[in-house]
């Protein structure tokens, strides 16, 4: 009689997982027509930045903005 042993199961990978920053920011997408992204990305060029920098800052003028009035 053949002894016939168990093989070993393979390891089973773990998921792809994309491991987050604990920044305390949230991601968001936004629908921008292409004539005024086109405008922020020359804003941002001159401005030595992201699209996503002079974005952010004009929501957080346009909000000190509603605060103060």
């Amino acid at each position: 009689m053949l002894a016939t042993k168990k093989q070993p199961e393979p390891e089973q990978p773990a998921p792809a997982t994309k491991a987050r920053l604990q920044d305390g920011k949230m991601t968001t997408s936004l629908r921008i027509e292409p004539d005024l992204l086109a405008e922020l990305k020359v804003l941002a060029v001159q401005k030595r930045v992201r699209v996503n920098d002079v974005i952010i800052e004009a929501i957080r003028n346009h909000l000190a903005m509603q605060k103060a009035a």
